[in-house]
């Protein structure tokens, strides 16, 4: 007798094939068969009129920190995602010194979106090393099945302390690193993460650790990482990371790259075409490369409190570098700063976040009421009402009363089609970037999945039903190597969702405060979620949890070659 049967499912496998009608049974974890008349089963759920999908595999999440305090992920389940991904970006947790918790958490502020407060209520410090961080997430328990990069940064200060985020590595500590990528590795990482992103930044500008490493530091590391025979090379790049210098780190290592972010940009509307273009010649040639592409519009919400969208930007440095809100207040007054700014935005030279298109950026609320009539409209319309530049509208707003409190929402990049099709359809790029458990007071793109399903397969048409489901699961399983999961076939773990084909989606972004310490973040709801399955148990149903003790995830840590 089996576990549980589906019947009457349109069965969409994760293999790309066309769906099918029929049955699908599982026993002891494992999809074990598949077809009609398939026998008895303990529980048997009727699935006629709905599709029957592999779980979601997002490669692509930052949840490091949060999954000592919360083994679930939320909201990443509740949205499909069965197996995910952290360490992202080299943004981790572990190997982490007990003199260094509050240098790693402080490097974690920004991106992560977090208060530096709720970093330090919730994390639980049961490690020291990499080892014992997954030893203690899988003897803890885990909600969906995790898979962990070794994080660049968080070996950087390991091996360098303080000195990790201003200047380069020397011999003896490169050493210590590729030791403990080695080490890592051989315990069960899915690759070593790291980022030259010059928007990656820490409490005050600092830069993140991994921005310091130069080229030798690199090359080593990844052959580190590259002698167990396996693993995956992730990457997320800043300017003066070509896809050339990534190739030639990779040389002679035999492992795939992982390139991340590939975001269309309409000041340069070319530029991701050429990225991935190049991506693909690399691969041609013998250097297996994916780009990590989006299939959202990249939004964010934020406050002049901390507006990540400047953080790239070298005349804003001196205002994260503000000490406190008096300092940083001065700053904001600067002749100097708003001219500095106002002169790099308006270059057209160099890409970036945000590229001085104020009609993009809306007020969307306001505390103090003398502003209501600003809501709903955006800064280029604000700025020519009040004669002055939208910069300059926006910092003097700031240093007015409430002004700090504003609450504003910015359409950034990946609003183009077209150009964003091109880039789900390339054969050379991975559906990604949900970067959920980050940036949570900005965004919340947990649920890229159910939004694919629905904005490009059932209203714009970009591909059929089993092309998007293949890549969000099978095709994420093979680039990474992982055995057993990402198809409804049998001798697969059972990670399965339920889905209304009708009704496929999810709601628009809103507020809950259930971060440590009462500490605000943003979140979705799935619509049409039915149900989800990891490893044959039900642990959502109708898009929510259905008990928080039924930790039923895996952490992965083998991995084909």
């Amino acid at each position: 007798m089996f576990d549980l049967i589906f019947k009457n499912a349109c069965i969409i496998d994760g293999t790309g094939k066309p769906p099918f009608y029929g049955d699908l049974a599982i026993k002891d974890n494992i999809i074990v068969d598949r077809g009609k008349n398939l026998g008895s089963a303990k529980n048997v759920i009727d699935a006629e009129g709905k599709f029957l999908t592999p779980g979601f595999i997002d490669t692509h999440t930052h949840y490091d920190a949060q999954l000592t305090w919360d083994p679930w992920a939320l909201p990443s389940p509740c949205l499909g995602v069965t197996t995910l991904f952290i360490g992202n970006c080299g943004f981790t947790i572990a190997p982490c010194k007990p003199e260094h918790r509050d240098l790693t958490l402080r490097n974690l502020t920004n991106v992560e979106g977090m208060s530096l407060e709720a970093l330090r209520q919730g994390v639980e410090w049961n490690f020291e090393t990499f080892p014992e961080y997954l030893n203690y997430l899988e003897q803890r328990g885990l909600g969906p099945n995790i898979a962990a990069y070794i994080g660049h940064s968080s070996i950087r200060v390991y091996a360098m302390g303080e000195e990790a985020t201003n200047r380069s590595a020397n011999q003896d500590e490169i050493k210590i690193m590729q030791d403990i990528v080695h080490e890592s590795m051989t315990c069960g990482a899915i690759g070593f993460a790291t980022s030259t992103f010059e928007g990656h930044n820490g409490e005050n500008g600092i830069p993140m650790p991994s921005r310091l490493a130069e080229h030798k530091e690199m090359i080593s590391l990844i052959k580190s990482m590259s002698l167990s025979g396996r693993g995956v090379f992730m990457l997320t790049k800043g300017l003066d990371t070509p896809i050339k210098t990534i190739k030639d780190w990779m040389q002679g290592t035999n492992r795939p790259a992982v390139v991340a972010a590939l975001l269309h940009n309409p000041m340069f509307p070319n530029a991701m075409d050429k990225q991935v273009q190049s991506i693909k010649n690399a691969t041609d040639e013998g250097i297996e490369m994916w780009g990590q592409v989006s299939c959202r519009p990249l939004t964010m919400e934020f406050t002049m409190k901390s507006p990540y969208l400047f953080e790239g930007f070298s005349s804003w440095k001196i205002a994260m570098q503000a000490a406190n809100e008096e300092k940083y207040a001065e700053v904001l007054k600067s002749t100097e700063l708003r001219q500095n700014m106002k002169e790099e935005l308006a270059d057209p030279k160099r890409v970036r976040l945000f590229n001085d298109n104020w009609d993009e950026v809306i007020v969307r609320t306001v505390k103090n009421d003398k502003y209501n009539k600003f809501e709903g409209k955006n800064l280029k319309q604000i700025a020519s009402e009040e004669g002055m530049h939208a910069f300059d509208w926006l910092l003097d707003h700031a240093l007015s009363e409430g002004g700090m409190e504003t609450e504003f929402i910015v359409y950034l990049l990946n609003k183009d089609k077209s150009a964003v099709g091109r880039l789900l359809k390339s054969e050379n790029t991975t559906i990604s970037l949900s970067d959920a458990g980050a940036h949570q007071t900005f965004f919340c793109d947990a649920g890229y999945g159910l939004y694919m399903l629905d904005n490009w397969v059932k209203k714009s048409n970009l591909m059929s039903i089993e092309e998007a489901v293949y890549r969000l699961t099978g095709k994420q399983a093979d680039i990474y190597r992982i055995d057993q999961r990402g198809r409804l076939v049998p001798g697969q773990y059972a990670d399965i969702l339920l889905i209304d084909k009708d009704k496929v989606g999810v709601t628009e972004p809103y507020k809950v405060n259930d971060l440590p310490g009462g500490a605000v973040r943003l979140t979705v709801d799935s619509i049409g979620l039915d149900g989800v399955w990891i490893n044959g148990k039900r642990v959502v149903q109708n898009g929510s949890l259905v008990d928080r003790k039924n930790l039923s995830g895996h952490l992965i840590r083998a991995f084909h070659a």
